[in-house]
């Protein structure tokens, strides 16, 4: 259901931190004209955890009305809440999103048995769930046997995992009925060897048409080929975890004149050496990406 590039779209914000609605359709039809598969909206990358409900939802009308029937959109309605969570994902079918990015529940740290009824409750809206499995942002690392037992909610249809286990990706592909996506832009390729689908990626931000032939060139079984102009890109794609995501790639996308630079707090811009940093990768990359051969370094 859910396969190939599918970007973690940063949401962008003025100066004031207000939501930038006009910079937001710029980098819809953007990553549209490059194909992108999927784009997921409200994740980690978009900064959820400070936007408010009625943002969230603007943000999701504007991309389902910008980019339906091109391009897939999946919007984040995970919270540490319950309630919260179903609230969100009936609003974001009633939009017409084509499924939900689901995070297991943050800082509180559920059972199985919590967590079981938590994706009982949210599944009842009856939209696709991407279920966002990331032990290093929410505390809570499933088991493969926890995965196993997730698998009688038929509204799962696949895992983002973040988890950075090769092994338990394997597992999961072997072991389970979901289809697996990456959540680590450095793990696709071999994720993808081993039978995931596709990545949720924060490098596409940056490089949406490399990212998209990448995930074709697996799909298709080429590995050498995608890993090849991977490697045109590896410092580019390190630079934009040199602090924590998504600081570095909204930094990147501002050189590029997609958005601002600005966070919000807690998150705050990059310093002076990872955005000198920033900058050089985007230099060695010019001749290599037509979009970044005219930014000002």
């Amino acid at each position: 259901m859910f396969k190939g590039s599918m970007v973690a779209l940063v949401t962008p914000f003025n100066e004031d931190g207000s939501l930038d609605e006009n910079s937001l359709k710029d980098l819809i039809k953007w990553h549209v004209d490059a194909k992108t598969d999927s784009i997921v909206l409200s994740g980690t990358t978009g900064e959820a955890p400070t936007l408010l409900d009625n943002e969230k939802l603007k943000i999701f009308e504007i991309a389902v009305t910008l980019a339906k029937g091109k391009t897939k959109i999946i919007a984040g309605t995970g919270t540490y809440s319950t309630h919260q969570s179903k609230f969100l994902t009936k609003k974001a079918k009633e939009i017409g999103v084509a499924g939900a990015l689901v995070v297991v529940p943050y800082y509180n740290k559920p059972p199985i048995e919590g967590l079981i009824k938590h994706f009982e409750e949210i599944a009842e809206i009856n939209l696709p769930i991407i279920l966002y499995h990331h032990p290093g942002r929410t505390g809570t690392k499933l088991s493969i046997d926890s995965f196993i037992k997730l698998q009688k909610i038929d509204q799962i249809v696949a895992i983002k995992e973040a988890s950075g286990s090769l092994e338990l990706a394997k597992e999961l592909i072997e072991k389970t009925r979901f289809d697996v996506l990456s959540g680590d832009d450095p793990l696709a390729i071999d994720m993808m060897k081993l039978g995931a689908k596709g990545v949720i990626s924060v490098v596409a931000n940056v490089i949406p048409k490399e990212f998209k032939k990448i995930n074709d060139l697996c799909l298709n079984g080429d590995f050498e080929k995608a890993q090849n102009i991977y490697d045109e890109h590896r410092g580019l794609i390190q630079s934009m975890f040199l602090q924590t995501n998504p600081i570095c790639v909204k930094y990147a996308l501002s050189l590029l004149g997609k958005c601002k630079a600005t966070m919000r707090l807690p998150l705050v811009e990059p310093n002076k050496i990872f955005c000198e940093k920033i900058k050089n990768q985007m230099k060695q990359n010019k001749n290599i990406i037509p979009q970044l051969s005219t930014v000002p370094l």
